[in-house]
C-alpha cells in the first residue's frame, strides 16, 4: 500500500541516504562527488523545506517536495530507492502532482541533473524542456487546455 506522509525528525538520515543513492552517479559525472559538500547540501535542504515521505507497505521508499508558488508549482527532491523504481510508483506520484496542477490552474516546473534517467519519465508525462546546460535540465509541464 502506498502512503504519503510528512517527514519527521527521524527521517533526516534516510533522506540524505536516499538523496545520495538517487544522485551519486549524476553528481559524480557533472560535478564530482564530495561527501562533505553533499552532507551540507542535504542539511541546508532539510532546513529550508521538508519533503513528504513515500512509503510502500510500511517501508520508506522515497520522497518528494511540492511547492506552490503564485505562477507555478515546483516539484523537487523527487527520489525513489532503486528497488521501488520501475513499478509505477513515480508515475503515480507525478499523476497526483499533475492533478494538483489542474486543480490549482498552475503549470509545473522542475529541474534535474544532466544524465539522470528520470527525464524520460517527465517527457512521457508531458513535460517540455525550458532550458538546459551542461549541468541541469529545466522542464515545465504547461496546463492542458480543455476543449
Amino acid at each position: 500500500m502506498l502512503v504519503i506522509r510528512p517527514s519527521a525528525e527521524n527521517d533526516f538520515v534516510f533522506l540524505c541516504q536516499l538523496r545520495k543513492l538517487a544522485l551519486l552517479e549524476a553528481v559524480e559525472t557533472v560535478f564530482g562527488w564530495n561527501e562533505t559538500i553533499q552532507k551540507e547540501i542535504c542539511r541546508r535542504e532539510w532546513e529550508e523545506a521538508r519533503p513528504d515521505i513515500i512509503e510502500i507497505n510500511g517501508q520508506k521508499a522515497g520522497s518528494y517536495l511540492v511547492q506552490i508558488n503564485s505562477d507555478h508549482i515546483y516539484l523537487e527532491r523527487f527520489y525513489l530507492l532503486p528497488k521501488f523504481q520501475g513499478q509505477g510508483i513515480g508515475s503515480k506520484i507525478l499523476n497526483d502532482v499533475l492533478a494538483l496542477s489542474e486543480r490549482e490552474n498552475l503549470p509545473i516546473k522542475l529541474c534535474y541533473l544532466q544524465g539522470n534517467r528520470v527525464g524520460r519519465l517527465y517527457t512521457r508525462l508531458g513535460f517540455k524542456i525550458l532550458s538546459e546546460d551542461t549541468e541541469f535540465v529545466h522542464m515545465i509541464r504547461p496546463l492542458t487546455t480543455k476543449q
